[in-house]
């Protein structure tokens, strides 16, 4: 009796133990679980509760984070887990100008602080390229080439590496077969328009004897040189390169009929779209454009697919004359949106842009809605990432984040010559009187150099350097700030 006893108590002890241990395990794992979904333990009140983590980052890095007053032990690169609600966050380096923002912690998500651009408090600027005088200007899409035209009467274009220590400069010269030349007495200018996708070809308008031909410029071997205007024989209003292909430009002819040509084969479809004032080339794969009014004072918001023979309709409005109306579309994290400005409103839509060419129903969902009190000249997504969507004109530019859901506006000292510079998916850059870059919302202003030419700003080697025109004595100056070391 006494050893049967004896087992039974050790199986009951040992049923107690291995409970005990399953118990404790579970209680670890959801204590982990609770850590990991940034549920922390408020001392203050005795309340459990789910904060947010936020990943900091800074350009240079080793920056110390102060959140709400308080230094936090690790420099950028670093995270922590904040309790929900707003905050006031500080990235300080010695020989940098402080980064400051208040931000809103969400509960259970992930705040990105990564993308901090830091300025030194005593920057060493040099001369990357001295020029007698600049009339247009572009940075390459990878910022590895800066290409400026000199004097518009010339076909030379110098282009200036922007990608390493030791900048340099060459000149480019468009072979005379490639355009047509001006008649006795008459004059000519070449202007730049647009890199394509992958940096290698430039497009050039060049506008003589009273006509406008568009010159596709091969920066490797400019003997290359494609004059589309008289390859296709049409005049053409203005022309952009596809984000997919190089070889293929998108047209706006000069009776308004939006086509696509593949400037190797010298082939053009047939009309995608009429009655276009306005397109743009959004995507990879997707051209918006917007209509003149019908006669019923009509006007169509639509796109057209790659490869597609025909557009399709996004909206149509009535009652804006010939007012503002302008699309463009994007993808962020594989979510489609399409950004639709008329007049004042801009309404921000998600969804699937099947081909333009199919008989599938578009299904746009709703988003957001907004109102640009300015307006708006132009309209479009941030590089890189198209996590921002952007609106200006004139001394304005209003910017929506498709991560937080929040909007902007940045109000400028002088108003905007050109389209909105991206010094990369979260900077703004403004020139043209003195230079400033900003983050996307406005903060963080920086004075980078005063008295710079309204031409391109531009990061390059890895953001280590900040290029930027200025006005010399007696010649133009593309300028460098070095950001790092």
């Amino acid at each position: 009796m006494p050893r049967k006893m004896n087992k039974r108590r050790l199986r009951l002890q040992l049923t107690f133990v291995y409970t005990i241990m399953v118990l404790a395990v579970l209680a670890i794992v959801a204590v982990l679980v609770l850590v990991v979904q940034g549920y922390r333990f408020n001392r203050f009140d005795g309340k459990l509760e789910q904060g947010g983590l936020v990943q900091f980052d800074s350009q240079p890095s080793g920056a110390g984070v102060s959140v709400d007053g308080t230094l936090l032990a690790n420099k950028t690169a670093s995270k922590i887990v904040l309790t929900a609600g707003s905050h006031h966050v500080e990235m300080a380096k010695d020989g940098y100008t402080t980064w400051k923002k208040d931000v809103t912690v969400k509960p259970g998500s992930v705040l990105w602080l990564n993308y901090t651009l830091l300025f030194p408090t005593s920057p060493v600027v040099t001369a990357a390229a001295k020029y007698t005088t600049v009339t247009s200007a572009l940075a390459s899409p990878n910022q590895h080439v800066m290409a400026a035209v000199t004097d518009a009467a010339t076909p030379e274009i110098d282009l200036t590496t922007l990608n390493t220590d030791t900048p340099a400069t060459t000149k480019l010269t468009i072979p005379s077969t490639a355009y047509t030349a001006p008649t006795d007495g008459a004059t000519q200018t070449f202007s730049l328009v647009q890199w394509d996708k992958n940096s290698n070809l430039l497009l050039v308008k060049h506008d003589v004897n009273g006509t406008t031909e568009y010159l596709s410029v091969d920066t490797h071997n400019a003997d290359h040189t494609v004059n589309a205007s008289t390859g296709l024989g049409i005049p053409i209003i203005s022309a952009a390169y596809a984000l997919n292909d190089s070889n293929t430009l998108y047209l706006l002819t000069d009776n308004h009929e939006l086509r696509r040509a593949n400037i190797s084969s010298m082939t053009l479809t047939g009309p995608l779209a009429s009655d276009v004032s306005n397109f743009n080339v959004t995507e990879q794969n997707v051209v918006t454009y917007e209509t003149s009014p019908d006669s019923n004072d009509q006007r169509i918001v639509g796109y057209v697919s790659s490869d597609s023979s025909k557009a399709k309709i996004l909206s149509s409005y009535t009652g804006l004359g010939d007012g503002t109306l302008l699309a463009t579309t994007g993808s962020y994290y594989g979510d489609h949106y399409v950004a639709i400005l008329h007049g004042m409103s801009l309404d921000i839509l998600q969804g699937n842009l099947p081909s333009s060419d199919s008989n599938a129903v578009l299904a746009l969902q709703h988003v957001a809605a907004l109102t640009v009190a300015a307006g708006g000249d132009y309209v479009g997504f941030s590089p890189d990432n198209a996590r921002m969507i952007y609106v200006a004109k004139g001394n304005h530019i209003t910017t929506y984040d498709l991560e937080l859901n929040t909007s902007a506006t940045l109000t400028l000292q002088s108003p905007l010559t050109r389209d909105v510079q991206w010094l990369d998916g979260f900077h703004l850059a403004v020139t043209g009187h003195d230079g400033y870059y900003y983050d996307y919302d406005g903060t963080n202003g920086q004075l980078f150099a005063e008295n710079t030419l309204d031409e391109p700003a531009a990061l390059g080697s890895g953001s280590k350097y900040l290029y930027y025109f200025t006005q010399g004595d007696s010649e133009v100056l593309l300028n460098r700030v070095q950001l790092t070391d």
